[in-house]
C-alpha cells in the first residue's frame, strides 16, 4: 500500500508527484549559507537538527532562471547516496494515495523535465509527472568542444 503513497507539490512551477519512499521529510529551511563556485544548481547549504543539507533549487534543473531563497521556505528532504539534500519546493499540497497506475510519459517535455521525470498519473483530474527527487541531483556534465 505504501507503493501508492505520493507526495504532491509545485515544483519549479509544475505540479509533480514523488513516491513517498524517496522522502526522508518535509521541513522549513532557515537562512541558507552560500557555497562559493558551487554548481548553478546548488542554492547553498543549511543546518537542521545537527545535520548538513545541501540545497538544491529544481528551477535551474529544468532550465528556468534561480529563485531566490527566502528564510521560512519549505523544502523536500531527501538522501541520495547517503548524503542530505533539500529540493526547494514552490508549495507542498498535499501527501495522498493515489490509486491509479503509473503510466509513461506521452508527448515531448523540455529537456530539463525529461531529465527528472520518469511517469505520470492522474490524480484529482489532473496528470502530475512522478518525479526522481535523485535526477535533480546530480547535472549531467557538458562535453568540451
Amino acid at each position: 500500500m505504501m507503493e501508492k503513497l505520493y507526495l504532491i507539490a509545485r515544483i519549479a512551477d509544475t505540479r509533480v508527484a514523488l513516491r513517498s519512499r524517496a522522502i526522508h521529510s518535509v521541513v522549513t529551511v532557515g537562512t541558507p549559507v552560500e557555497v562559493p563556485a558551487a554548481p548553478p544548481h546548488v542554492a547553498g547549504l543549511f543546518a537542521l537538527r545537527s545535520r548538513v543539507f545541501t540545497l538544491i533549487d529544481p528551477h535551474v534543473v529544468v532550465g528556468l532562471p534561480s529563485v531566490v531563497v527566502a528564510a521560512g521556505q519549505r523544502v523536500i528532504v531527501v538522501d541520495v547516496a547517503d548524503h542530505g539534500y533539500a529540493l526547494l519546493a514552490d508549495e507542498i499540497e498535499d501527501v495522498c494515495f493515489i490509486e491509479a497506475a503509473e503510466t509513461r510519459i506521452t508527448g515531448k517535455l523540455l529537456p530539463g523535465w525529461a531529465r527528472v521525470a520518469e511517469a505520470m498519473i492522474e490524480h484529482d483530474g489532473a496528470t502530475l509527472l512522478v518525479v526522481d527527487p535523485s535526477h535533480f541531483i546530480t547535472l549531467p556534465v557538458a562535453k568540451a568542444a
